[in-house]
């Protein structure tokens, strides 16, 4: 990739990333003031109706958001390392810690996935009569290439720490 491109290509990937990050907060929002549009839709889990969803639906609820936590903090590390690379220097020292960011949040949002559905389903389950209440379990391809990709990118910026690291300290002996 030619120099030119990089910090065109790196504008494009900062904009839409500061549109990430605006539209997460809200569609959550938006998901939890209109009801119509059913966005929050969970009738797999309870006949309720949602003025009368008890406590533990709602945390439920609630933690089904912490895998999204994780991918805002990624997103917003992914647009403080396009700002960077706009500038058009990919080897910048800041940009291995950066892409360590990344990877460390979208690994742990990947873990999450996997870990909260079963706790979700259950909070969510749990007004339901006895006999009624379930716990879901869900692993597909996609959450473990997810899991893959993302630790392998932790990997590839904890690669890219170390090396400026040690190519401060070898500019320090020349």
């Amino acid at each position: 990739m030619s120099e030119t491109r990089l910090p065109k290509i790196a504008t494009a990937l900062h904009a839409l990333s500061i549109v990430a990050l605006a539209l997460f907060p809200a569609l959550f929002l938006l998901a939890l003031s209109l009801p119509a549009l059913g966005m929050l839709d969970i009738s797999d889990f309870t006949d309720i109706p949602r003025d009368e969803w008890p406590v533990m639906t709602w945390i439920g609820l609630f933690v089904g958001l912490i895998p999204a936590v994780f991918l805002w903090l990624a997103v917003n590390a992914m647009r403080r390392l396009f700002a960077l690379y706009q500038k058009g220097d990919p080897l910048a020292p800041q940009a291995g810690p950066l892409i360590k960011s990344i990877g460390s949040n979208l690994f742990i949002s990947a873990l999450a996935a996997i870990a909260v559905v079963p706790v979700q389903s259950g909070l969510m389950s749990l007004a339901n009569p006895v006999g009624e209440r379930q716990i879901s379990v869900s692993l597909n391809s996609s959450t473990l290439g997810f899991v893959l990709v993302s630790g392998l990118l932790l990997l590839i910026g904890w690669s890219m720490s170390e090396a400026t690291r040690l190519a401060a300290e070898n500019k320090e002996f020349i």
